[in-house]
């Protein structure tokens, strides 16, 4: 069994202690879409949304919507990247779960606009700023050194500040989004070195 099947059977086994039936129907949901590989056409697609959970269980307990914020870290890109609507993911996930993946959904949205949105959301706010996390640690190799240095510009320029706001916000998420922006600057710093 390969590193990322265990990962998942893993997570699976999380949720399921926890009692969380729907993030668990939320994962088997994702799964069914996630079933290609990455940019560098190694590494399951599905990874990239399961290391996100597994990252953000780490800070469940400063979630206001716990289970909400996983599913929403699980489904975050299948409105996005496939034919999935938000009525959809609204009639199996609820309404929280929905607006969230909603608000994390690029299409058609302005950049200013877009992290304003995703700052006022308690839920969005969270799986944003793991998802850059990841997005960062995965792109040495892969990504053009242009492309780095516009998602390190990016995080600098429109994630931080989001998570600034979300923690004004809500109060008490405080030391998950202090957690994230830790590790985002830290990240930025050793790629700048690297770049």
């Amino acid at each position: 069994m390969n590193s990322f099947e265990k990962l998942k059977i893993s997570l699976r086994y999380y949720l399921i202690g926890k009692e969380f039936y729907r993030a668990v129907d939320a994962l088997e949901f994702a799964a069914m879409y996630h079933n290609g590989y990455r940019k560098d056409k190694v590494t399951p697609e599905f990874e990239h949304q399961i290391k996100i959970a597994h990252y953000l269980r780490t800070l469940i307990v400063n979630f206001q919507y716990p289970e909400e914020t996983l599913m929403a870290a699980i489904l975050h890109d299948v409105t996005e990247d496939y034919d999935v609507s938000n009525a959809i993911i609204e009639a199996k996930y609820g309404k929280l779960t929905a607006e969230a993946v909603n608000l994390l959904d690029k299409n058609g949205k302005s950049e200013n606009n877009y992290f304003e949105a995703i700052g006022n959301n308690c839920i969005a706010s969270i799986v944003k700023g793991a998802d850059r996390m990841h997005n960062l640690q995965t792109m040495v190799g892969v990504f053009t050194q242009e492309k780095q240095l516009k998602y390190i510009d990016e995080v600098e320029r429109n994630f931080l500040p989001m998570l600034k706001s979300a923690r004004r916000n809500f109060t008490q998420q405080e030391c998950a989004y202090e957690n994230i922006k830790h590790v985002l600057k830290s990240q930025i710093q050793l790629l700048k070195m690297i770049n």
